[in-house]
């Protein structure tokens, strides 16, 4: 019996590190797709802020625009149709069903808010991978969704690829999360590890800078927003708070820190940059802010680039979520894992 295949439009805004690994994945997952979801994805629109935008009904071959970063001539000899204005005009002109937005992150969460709201509004699905208009405008996208009866995701969000969000929202019914602590930014984390070690702040930094592993500006790991912003939208989407990234009591490392490092190890301890959300006051309240660990503490154990969620909850006690080394690839399949959430559970 043959399976019939329907098809799918896809659309990307941002076309960098993650929007090339999510293209070179569905391509390399398009017979599995195919096979197991009964579903043909065309990528219909490729918007991004360095190598200009391209709209074809027909289909974009994603492999050669995987070549055009080396190319003068960028995404435009793709187009097909009327010229776009504006980013606004591609999200309605793409012909998409689901939107993959993978912007850099901004403290107001826009333009890629704005971005998000029309394509909701318009009946798409969107999926992101952007913490800023997660963060900043929860509450808002998600009651769109829900009365345009579209899916908004956003697994990538925290901890690239490791399931967090699905992991509560299918393997966690009705568990109440207590509490919650982590490391959750790789820039710091390494940059913690490395100068136990003896290395200096700044060639650790560069590590991270050099290798896209820090944000487009590192202050942003730095300072504390990074993990802040993930934390809200862990506080605002598993734990029913409303507490906004401005909101949480924030406090970030700098070469100052290396003292405290060094000092902490003499001791057999750590320090390392923790995230913490906690119930107060029928309030979720939330930190960020360099801590000195027990040498035992599981979150003492996490070095490098990897990072770690324990969840408290009211079900199974305390539940580790562990991400080791991750890089780019990992970001990109949540974005996969967020596209076959869609596929098994849409809303219209």
């Amino acid at each position: 019996m043959t399976q019939d295949i329907r098809q799918l439009n896809l659309a990307f805004m941002g076309f960098g590190h993650v929007g090339r690994a999510f293209a070179r994945l569905l391509l390399s997952r398009r017979a599995w797709l195919r096979r197991e979801m009964g579903v043909e994805c065309r990528v219909t629109g490729i918007a991004s802020l360095d190598h200009g935008l391209a709209i074809d009904p027909a289909g974009i071959p994603l492999h050669k625009a995987l070549g055009s970063r080396k190319s003068a001539f960028g995404l435009d000899r793709y187009h097909e149709g009327p010229a776009c204005a504006s980013t606004l005009d591609f999200v309605r002109q793409c012909g998409a069903d689901v939107l993959f937005e993978m912007s850099v992150l901004s403290l107001t969460g826009e333009p890629a808010a704005t971005y998000i709201g029309e394509a909701l509004r318009a009946g798409l699905h969107v999926v992101t991978v952007n913490k800023g208009p997660v963060a900043t405008h929860f509450r808002s996208l998600t009651r769109l969704a829900r009365l345009r009866a579209v899916r908004f995701l956003y697994e990538g969000t925290v901890m690239d690829g490791t399931p967090v969000f699905n992991l509560v929202r299918q393997n966690l019914p009705s568990t109440r999360i207590l509490s919650l602590r982590g490391i959750l930014n790789s820039t710091t984390n390494y940059i913690l590890s490395q100068m136990e070690l003896g290395a200096s702040f700044e060639s650790a930094l560069s590590y991270t800078q050099a290798n896209g592993i820090a944000e487009a500006d590192p202050s942003l790991d730095l300072d504390g927003w990074d993990a802040a912003f993930k934390l809200s939208i862990l506080i605002q989407a598993m734990m029913g708070g409303t507490t906004r990234p401005d909101e949480i009591r924030r406090e970030g490392i700098s070469e100052e820190t290396g003292r405290l490092v060094r000092s902490a190890v003499r001791r057999d301890r750590r320090i390392r940059l923790v995230a913490r959300a906690y119930r107060h006051g029928g309030q979720v309240v939330g930190k960020v802010e360099p801590e000195e660990l027990e040498v035992f503490d599981p979150l003492a154990s996490i070095r490098g680039l990897s990072n770690i969620l324990i969840l408290n909850t009211d079900t199974m006690g305390e539940l580790a979520i562990i991400e080791n080394n991750p890089d780019v690839r990992q970001t990109a399949f949540a974005l996969f894992t967020d596209l076959v959430t869609l596929l098994i559970r849409p809303r219209r």
